[in-house]
């Protein structure tokens, strides 16, 4: 008897250990950091460039600065020079628009278009983690790196999209692609990114987006939107005053 429990604890031992599943809502809140959500101070510029064959003249390149810290973002056209000075403004879920000759802000929706394919909540601070609930669904294999696929349903009407399929790499913690969707299920659009922008949070090295890839689900119609001059920096509370937008 003393034999079969000493066996029955080594194989017990020995057995291969199985993780349990990660949490999605971390998964998601470190996802987010990588694209500008829930960190305490950063200013960063986009690059965006319209392509495919309905592109056109009246979709031109704009160039945007953007400050962010936790819950806010404030998103300033630089370029082009029709569009400079219109700033939009994000505090928690609601959002707001000013520009010259408009006497006071107007408030605007994050699914609103902005250039392209890139609607206004493609620009601001990504906060998945507060807009949305995540389900793990699977894992799956994107170019060779090892990711879990969540379902990310929208908790509120503010959330740029109803519905998401998210892809997380494993070892990196950052959303590689993405697919969204309408609130029946059908595909809008779907998102490539690319991190090879760096930063530094409390110490520690933190990867930030460097490429943002929209494409049409219908069209060859896409949007690239290039990041840059990253900086961590204290952002006063005043830039995220709708009072100061007028």
């Amino acid at each position: 008897m003393k034999r079969m429990i000493t066996a029955l604890t080594l194989a017990v031992a020995l057995a291969p250990a199985f993780a349990a599943d990660p949490d999605p809502v971390q998964l998601l809140k470190r996802s987010d950091q990588a694209r500008g959500g829930g960190l305490p101070g950063l200013t960063w510029e986009i690059r965006s460039q319209n392509g495919g064959s309905q592109a056109h003249e009246g979709d031109p390149p704009m160039r945007l600065l953007i400050k962010a810290a936790d819950h806010s973002s404030l998103v300033e056209t630089l370029e082009p020079l029709r569009s400079k000075g219109a700033r939009m403004l994000q505090v928690e879920r609601n959002m707001w628009l000013t520009k010259p000759g408009l006497k006071k802000p107007i408030p605007i929706s994050p699914r609103q278009r902005l250039t392209g394919q890139a609607a206004i909540g493609d620009i601001a601070a990504t906060n998945y983690v507060r807009d949305y609930t995540p389900k793990l669904l699977r894992e799956e294999m994107v170019h060779g790196e090892r990711c879990y696929v969540l379902e990310l349903s929208s908790n509120t009407r503010q959330a740029t999209y109803d519905r998401l399929l998210y892809w997380v790499s494993a070892s990196r913690g950052v959303g590689v692609q993405a697919e969204f969707h309408s609130l029946s299920g059908k595909k809008l659009k779907s998102a490539q990114f690319e991190y090879g922008n760096r930063i530094e949070v409390q110490g520690k090295p933190v990867s930030f987006v460097s490429r943002m890839v929209i494409s049409d689900a219908l069209t060859d119609a896409k949007t690239t939107l290039e990041y840059s001059r990253i900086a961590v920096k204290a952002i006063p509370a005043s830039e995220f005053d709708v009072s100061h937008l007028e």
